[in-house]
């Protein structure tokens, strides 16, 4: 009788675990065929020769932002909308040009409490590049702060969620 309730609680575990890894697999799913489509694109349409990663995006806009380099070695940033018409509505930035992740992060440190930071994610809002800061203060409220890319000027504050 014992080696049935061993059996059964063993099972059980199993099972749930199983279960547990299925769900997260399927939720995960959009977010990879989204990244894995915008990689393919930016390739087969030449704005990168060669891809190192990419991200979603959802800010006023859902987008798939696609990091590596073009045939000349340059970093850039493309920005992919699914809904997009044509290839020609994918921006694209130097990275070198602009804000870079970090100096977003120390602004952000310099004027606010940050206690844990979230994410740091390139996007685009009112048609500009923007580094989004997502971060918990000391309070241990969520926050997200909008940096524009180009001069490193605050866009967007959203505060104590």
């Amino acid at each position: 009788m014992i080696n049935w309730i061993k059996f059964f609680i063993i099972f059980l575990f199993t099972l749930a675990l199983v279960m547990t890894a299925f769900v997260f697999y399927k939720a995960y799913e959009p977010a990879s065929i989204l990244k894995e489509n915008a990689t393919n694109q930016v390739l087969d349409v030449g704005l990168l020769a060669e891809v190192d990663r990419a991200e979603v995006y959802n800010g006023t806009t859902s987008l798939t932002v696609v990091y590596g380099k073009d045939d000349k070695g340059v970093a850039k940033a493309v920005f992919v909308n699914e809904k997009a018409k044509s290839d020609e509505d994918s921006k694209v930035v130097v990275l070198a040009k602009g804000t870079s992740a970090k100096q977003a992060v120390s602004a952000v440190k310099r004027e606010m409490d940050v206690n844990k930071l979230i994410h740091v994610k390139l996007g685009v809002e009112d048609d500009d590049a923007v580094w989004e800061v997502a971060f918990k203060n000391e309070a241990n409220k969520l926050n997200y702060v909008y940096i524009s890319f180009s001069d490193g000027v605050w866009q967007k504050r959203i505060l104590n969620l």
